[in-house]
């Protein structure tokens, strides 16, 4: 909106001044309009300081007058605060709190996400230049040429739709750009022999086609180590690589059109281990005598692997500017297809060993959207109409679940090798048909949805604007196969198929298809009734994330998980100080979630992560992020980057639970969880980086460090010991020099500067639970050109 410049009244001014004092500004030349800094700018701002434009309501807009929580960091900005993937972005985002289990990317947000697998849906959504990501698996890589990252709090159901519960995170990678050749490389050495590179070339092909290429590598011996396959052989190591081509083309000023596509391939061997940590008490350690395994080194008993070959997307966009307004289409074409072997009980026994080779997700996407420009409409609204298409199929194509190392095929029971006399016996009376004694199973979820949606903002003053949206979303889940087998030596054996059968989460019959029809508002109110710098919202609006099936089962028929609804309310404040050069934003929320779907993983249900509903959980809490000079009078580009979370969130009703008891027991839908903290939830994060650049011979040098919070909090629903992860803090430092005349730059680095040790990942059996433990103290030193 365009607005009329506000004189800032007397108690605004007041404030202003003693913030000024504070800091040790001088503000004697301050005027009442415009309050100057103390000081010229000096040669080389600190790269902190960046301001972000975003589209966090699919138009461009300043990050500060967008009526949303929301946090947003350029390119420069996250490598001056040394992030590379979506893991590290917790450390600079209050109430954010990502982990990775088995390659799978377990996203939290302001206590709401999903511990997700392949054939559940996250509930904070991805977006990567606008398209829709649906699965977790993977996304924790290293970003590669990007622009910038939007991370958007709270439910964004109108404009970001399904899935988005939790909020969303949006990547943007570096669009090919028409004024000339240019470039970016990378290298990277650190600890564990770990190895990255990255380029990215832009190559205009005339004045108005362009295109870019980004290419990615990554290699690690890994900081975990041992021996597994009956401990007669070391680890492998980690290894991924990429890359995303990109053509641009504006064959008209008023038609912008982008084509893209991405390839990833990775492969996980240390990065997909942890050992068995404690056992359960009876099955654990009684029965089969596992033995805890608590630090980097232990031994297994399977040569376990997670294998994505590859994950590939095809996806595009036009904007086309019209004499009325903007339309804008987007549609992409996903593949991914993963396979891995996992050692369910963490121990050297051959006790299970979970095998999934044909592990997958199939997806397509479109999406229209068409957006008001002032060109043509009363000037005192902007809007949006839109319409969404997201058709998938995932899950597993096979799952092998073998138990208690029986395999009459090898002649083997428990690794106890049968005489050969009885084998051949054995066989020759089957025709070669015995049992290896592994359950095949199939579990398939089919999903499509469509869904339009609407928002519209009223300048009803000029300090009072209504936002008021909508979307309506029909979405089709079913099963589209779940069946049970056994592997024997000539194939397969057909024990049942339940793919047209399912139930409630009360045990009753339920459809294998299910269509939910659900309609999401908002209604929001932004006032300025300080200044132009100073933004307070108060918003109100609904989410949906999708229902879904447990299809990978042994011993009971797949069943239905109802969809996720959440009703949030948010207050909150965005101001600058002195032209922008000091920004606050602050935030307090209420949310009531029914439904939540919360995970549980028992061996007899395939070995895979099942979900569950909460009947109702509750969450409040408040935030707070700053980035501001410190004592500019006497220090240049002296700048604090910081914030914290506060999360009050219980589930208020859960009853019929499925998990584990303190003992490792199974509690199979008879336990009680009401009054719990939700899970992955600190009570407090908090995060602050400091950063001061000096004006140096041939460019700017730079000096860093940071500093991160995280309070206590659960890994499962039961609040168990064994799931207890104790507040720890994470500590790390940076030295950065740029030599200006070949845009070089030099950083050198330290993480965990404290070696603390604290979980990255946990994983529940009826065996016991495995810990992923985060990685020791490690130093990396980097070169990045840009030519």
């Amino acid at each position: 909106m365009i607005r009329k410049p506000q004189q800032k009244p007397l108690a605004v001014f007041i404030a202003a001044q003693c913030l000024a004092l504070t800091l040790g500004s001088q503000t004697a030349h301050a005027q009442d309009e415009d309050f100057a800094p103390s000081k010229a700018a000096p040669k080389t701002q600190s790269r902190l300081m960046e301001e972000v434009v975003v589209t966090a309501q699919k138009r461009t807009e300043n990050v500060q007058d967008v009526p949303i929580s929301l946090q947003a960091f350029s390119a420069e900005k996250l490598d001056a605060l040394g992030i590379t993937d979506q893991i590290e972005l917790q450390r600079i985002t209050p109430g954010l709190n990502v982990t990775e289990q088995v390659s799978y990317t377990i996203t939290f947000l302001r206590g709401v996400g999903t511990d997700a697998s392949i054939a559940a849906d996250p509930s904070v959504a991805t977006y990567i230049d606008g398209i829709y990501y649906p699965f977790s698996s993977n996304l924790a890589q290293n970003f590669g040429a990007v622009d910038r990252i939007e991370v958007l709090k709270g439910p964004q159901g109108t404009l970001f739709g399904r899935n988005a519960t939790g909020g969303a995170i949006a990547i943007y990678t570096k669009n090919p750009e028409f004024d000339g050749f240019w470039g970016e490389a990378l290298a990277e050495q650190s600890s564990f022999n770990t190895t990255q590179g990255r380029l990215h070339l832009n190559i205009p092909l005339g004045e108005t086609v362009a295109i870019s290429a980004s290419a990615l590598y990554t290699e690690s011996d890994g900081f975990y180590e041992g021996k597994h396959d009956n401990a007669s052989r070391d680890l492998h190591g980690d290894r991924a690589w990429g890359y995303r081509l990109k053509f641009r083309a504006q064959p008209t000023e008023n038609l912008d059109i982008n084509l893209a596509m991405s390839h990833l391939e990775m492969y996980l061997g240390a990065g997909t281990i942890s050992y068995n940590n404690e056992p359960s008490d009876f099955v654990g350690s009684q029965v089969f005598g596992i033995e805890p395994q608590t630090g980097y080194y232990g031994e297994i008993d399977a040569e376990v692997l997670n294998e994505t070959n590859p994950n590939e997307v095809i996806y595009g966009s036009m904007e086309y500017l019209a004499p009325w307004f903007t339309v804008k289409l987007l549609g992409s074409d996903q593949r991914m297809d993963t396979k891995g072997i996992r050692d369910l009980d963490g121990s050297p026994q051959p006790i299970a060993i979970l095998n999934t080779p044909d592990q997958y997700i199939d997806a397509q996407s479109a999406e229209l959207q068409i957006l008001s420009n002032g060109e043509w409409g009363p000037d005192w609204m902007e809007w949006i109409l839109g319409a969404f298409y997201f058709q998938a199929e995932q899950g597993f194509g096979e799952v092998d679940f073998q138990l208690l190392g029986l395999d009459l095929t090898q002649g083997t029971i428990s690794g106890i090798q049968l005489p050969a006399a009885l084998v051949n016996l054995l066989n020759t009376a089957t025709m070669n048909n015995l049992p290896s004694g592994a359950f095949d199973l199939t579990g398939l979820v089919g999903t499509e949805s469509r869904a339009a949606f609407a928002q519209a903002t009223f300048n009803l003053t000029d300090w009072l604007d209504l936002t008021l949206g909508g979307r309506y979303q029909e979405e089709e889940r079913f099963i589209v196969s779940s069946t049970v087998g056994l592997d024997t030596g000539n194939g397969r054996i057909e024990v049942a198929d339940q793919s047209n059968s399912a139930t409630d989460s009360n045990g009753n019959p339920y459809p294998a298809h299910d269509i939910q029809k659900d309609f999401t508002p908002k209604v929001s109110l932004q006032m300025r009734p300080f200044d132009d710098d100073t933004m307070i919202y108060l918003s109100w609006q609904k989410a949906i994330k999708a229902a879904t099936y447990n299809t990978v089962a042994i011993t009971e028929e797949p069943d239905y998980v109802a969809p996720e609804e959440l009703t949030a309310y948010e207050l909150g404040i965005k101001t600058n100080f002195f032209d922008g050069l000091i920004q606050l934003n602050a935030a307090i929320f209420d949310y009531s979630v029914k439904n939540l779907q919360t995970y549980y993983l028992s061996t007899f249900a395939g070995g895979i992560i099942s979900f569950q509903n909460a009947g109702a959980a509750k969450i409040q809490g408040a935030e707070f992020d700053v980035v501001m000079p410190i004592l500019p009078q006497w220090f240049d580009n002296l700048v604090l980057l910081g914030g914290a979370a506060y999360l009050d969130a219980v589930y208020e009703d859960f009853d019929n639970a499925y998990g584990y008891a303190e003992d490792g027991s199974f509690q199979n839908g008879d336990a009680n969880y009401t009054g719990n903290r939700v899970i992955r939830t600190p009570e407090l994060t908090g995060n602050l980086s400091l950063s001061k650049t000096w004006d140096f011979w041939g460019g700017p040098f730079e000096v860093a460090f940071d500093a991160y919070y995280s309070d206590e909090f659960y890994f499962e629903a039961s609040n168990r010991e064994a799931s207890h992860q104790e507040a720890y803090w994470l500590l790390g430092s940076r030295v950065s020099y740029l030599y200006e005349d070949w845009d070089l730059r030099v950083t050198a680095g330290v993480r965990n500067l404290t070696d603390e040790r604290y979980f990255t990942g946990f994983f529940a059996s009826d065996w016991g639970t495995q810990a992923t433990l985060s990685a020791p103290k490690s130093y990396s030193l980097q070169m990045l050109w840009n030519f």
